[in-house]
């Protein structure tokens, strides 16, 4: 059974994880997932936003830590 994970939380984990190069995986939904490389750029009150390194199009994007919690963003560590 999966925990339940507060905001909190989730602000620490993201906290711990800025600077460091992520694997950055985005479900949009109908089976379209998107996944980029990048770095947590900046933690805000509300959201935090990633700078992608390596895509033409997509530079920055801004995700909401609700996105997280109900799992729609999920971001681990590249190795």
């Amino acid at each position: 059974m999966k925990k339940p994970v507060g905001i909190v939380e989730v602000k620490d984990s993201i906290s711990a994880l800025k600077g460091k190069m992520l694997l950055i995986r985005i479900n949009k939904g109908r089976k379209r997932i998107i996944k980029y490389c990048g770095e947590i750029e900046d933690i805000l009150p509300s959201l935090f936003t990633l700078k992608v390194s390596g895509e033409k199009n997509v530079t920055r994007l801004s995700c909401s830590y609700s996105d997280i919690i109900c799992g729609n963003v999920i971001l681990s560590e590249k190795k």
